[in-house]
């Protein structure tokens, strides 16, 4: 149980009014340290230390690591008494460090952006907006763009997630040019014909060195494996009988599409390219099926 808490910590009683299902829950946070080496990338060591990394029994916290110009900031997910506080932490370079608890928006995302508003310990206002899409900073990749405001100022930044469960999502930075290249070599292959069986979406990518498996699903028309291997593009059908990757469509991203919210019994997150255009959506399980059926009773903001 304490093991899938910390992975859908943030997904009770948050989105509202989803017609598609009876039971409804917002997606969850999918922590994930996608990317090595990110101290290299901090343009400064803030001190004092940022927002607990660990819950009291030892295991690591979800949430995200935020990198701007000037400033660092840490936000975590942590469970008190059956309950989720949202931590942050905020350093800036030559300045104190700002300590706030944050609470998910109303309807937790809002406008396809995951929003964060509450007071630091001096009371000022503090609201953290993160949008998926293709952030760059310092030569590195994230999978998320940061908007902070706090009483001192407006700060932008690159956020990647943290936590002990991986989400593939994150990575997709690195990921779009393989799920590009699978489409293109749909177009000239026996695949152009599945391809046409509605919305292209993307369920897992699983990269190993120069190789890749980007695991898709076309409508309705079931699983398919677009494997790359040595700059050759190879599909194959996954047998209905075979289990999911682990992480497999927690979300599941949506090509050149935002649908709307409850479409699919799922909540989506836009997100965008370098310029701000619009590349998909990534959609989350709203109902009670799947991994969210497994969620015991009695966890809340």
């Amino acid at each position: 149980m304490r093991r899938l808490f910390v992975r859908y910590a943030g997904i009770l009683g948050l989105v509202l009014g989803l017609s598609a299902c009876s039971q409804t829950l917002p997606p969850p946070p999918s922590p994930f340290s996608g990317f090595d080496d990110t101290e290299a990338s901090r343009p400064f060591a803030p001190t004092p230390s940022l927002a607990p990394d660990t819950r009291p029994n030892g295991e690591p916290t979800s949430g995200y690591e935020i990198d701007g110009e000037g400033f660092y900031g840490d936000l975590h997910l942590l469970e008190a008494d059956g309950a989720v506080r949202v931590m942050y932490a905020h350093a800036v370079e030559g300045d104190v460090t700002l300590h706030a608890e944050l609470r998910p928006e109303s309807q937790w995302l809002h406008d396809g952006v995951r929003r964060f508003e509450g007071f630091d310990d001096a009371g000022g206002a503090v609201t953290v907006e993160l949008e998926a899409g293709l952030c760059e900073r310092a030569g590195r990749s994230y999978g998320r763009f940061a908007h902070i405001e706090t009483e001192a100022g407006v700060y932008e930044g690159c956020a990647t997630e943290i936590g002990p469960q991986p989400s593939w999502s994150d990575g997709l930075p690195r990921y779009l040019p393989m799920i590009q290249a699978c489409l293109d070599q749909s177009q000239s292959s026996s695949m152009a014909f599945v391809r046409g069986a509605g919305r292209t979406q993307v369920l897992h990518v699983e990269q190993t060195g120069s190789n890749a498996v980007v695991r898709m699903r076309f409508g309705d028309s079931g699983r398919w494996d677009c494997v790359l291997e040595s700059d050759q593009v190879r599909w194959s059908v996954v047998s209905p009988q075979a289990p999911a990757r682990p992480g497999e469509a927690d979300p599941v991203f949506i090509l050149n599409a935002m649908p709307e919210a409850g479409e699919a019994c799922a909540v989506y997150e836009r997100v965008l390219d370098e310029e701000g255009e619009m590349l998909g959506a990534l959609g989350y399980d709203a109902c009670m099926s799947g991994a969210m059926a497994r969620l015991g009773p009695g966890l809340r903001f």
